[in-house]
């Protein structure tokens, strides 16, 4: 695991309050990021958020443009732009993604079986496109239609590691367009920090040599949560997710778990196969003075089948964090999360809820 000590230095450096309480107006706020890592050094950046309401309509859900920029101090950077707009009356939703991404990860092999003394650390340089228009269809029903985009070339391998020996599908590098076609089921109550209502992904895409890409598969993803009022302050979010393809893709796009919004105490894509198949609950409490508590366990495997994931080796995670208000009325949040798995623990953190 990552030894990562991550401070979020200040809550909001702007944040124009009266926003908060327009429609017309946005809300910006800018909180600076510092952490530290052997691997990385010093990683110092910025992450920014402006929420705005188009057409007035105050059910329309609040449209957000986003950004995070960050370097280290032994040559690794992280950029993302995302532009995430509803249009009035919730009838249709866009996004647009860019990222890039070089920081170092652990690799320990494919399955559930892969022991800790087969980690190595390797860096690519990741650049990643992604568009898809949500389209309603009926009450909180949409249509999906979209396109992924991922370019990865390698940076940094161990060396004599299996990375560096080129027998793992990606490890030389890898392109990837995949176009997605799918239903989203969506009546939560809020985008940020749903207290109430259901959400529900059901994405099938392909990738294919003859659409432009290094490799062909076909992949389903599907993503289903719930939320519920316990009273007038808690709240409860379940959520579960399944990942499977068939045929082969890179090694760094196939099915995990580990990430810091599911399966969290775990380092992204520690265990990693054909399929993956993750469950998670947490408790949310109010705020007192903007701060709110979480409580969250789950649990997660991988496997080459899909019929063998429920008798495989399951993993377990649990932990808890802290919240900080940042926009009342919108809900959004500033979080820390400490969580743990087996024989590991992680802490991250991030704007808005993990799920």
């Amino acid at each position: 695991m990552l030894p990562v000590a991550g401070v979020l230095l200040a809550a909001a450096l702007v944040q124009d309050s009266a926003a908060a309480d327009s429609a017309a107006r946005p809300n910006v706020t800018v909180l600076p990021i510092i952490s530290y890592s052997e691997m990385t050094g010093v990683q110092y950046g910025a992450t920014g958020l402006v929420g705005f309401l188009v057409g007035g309509q105050s059910i329309t859900r609040v449209s957000t443009i986003s950004a995070y920029a960050a370097l280290t101090t032994k040559g690794h950077s992280k950029v993302v732009v995302q532009l995430d707009r509803w249009s009035a009356g919730n009838s249709a939703r866009w996004r647009a993604r860019g990222e890039y991404i070089s920081y170092p990860l652990q690799f320990f092999g494919i399955g559930s079986a892969t022991p800790d003394s087969a980690e190595e650390w390797y860096s690519n340089g990741v650049a990643t496109g992604q568009a898809f228009i949500e389209q309603r269809v009926y009450r909180s029903t949409y249509v999906h239609v979209g396109a992924r985009f991922i370019r990865s070339r390698p940076r940094e391998t161990e060396p004599d590691g299996v990375l560096e020996q080129g027998t793992i599908p990606g490890s030389s590098g890898s392109k990837v367009l995949a176009p997605e076609l799918g239903v989203v089921l969506d009546s939560r109550d809020n985008l940020v920090a749903p207290r109430s209502g259901s959400f529900t992904r059901v994405i099938p895409s392909i990738a294919s040599t003859s659409l432009g890409s290094d490799f062909t598969y076909q992949r389903l993803t599907i993503d289903a949560r719930h939320y519920r009022a316990l009273g007038a302050v808690y709240s409860a979010a379940f959520q579960l997710q399944y990942d499977g393809m068939a045929g082969t893709a890179p090694f760094d796009l196939m099915p995990m778990i580990g990430a810091d919004t599911a399966m969290r105490g775990y380092a992204r894509g520690r265990y990693r196969d054909q399929h993956a198949l993750t469950a998670q609950a947490e408790v949310r409490s109010g705020y007192w003075r903007r701060i709110g508590l979480v409580a969250f366990a789950g649990a997660g495997t991988v496997g080459p089948s899909l019929s063998g994931l429920p008798g495989g080796r399951w993993f377990p995670t649990g932990g808890v964090g802290g919240r900080l208000l940042l926009v009342p009325k919108d809900r959004t949040v500033a979080r820390g999360d400490l969580g743990f798995g087996r024989g590991t623990f992680s802490f991250s953190i991030g704007i808005r809820e993990a799920f």
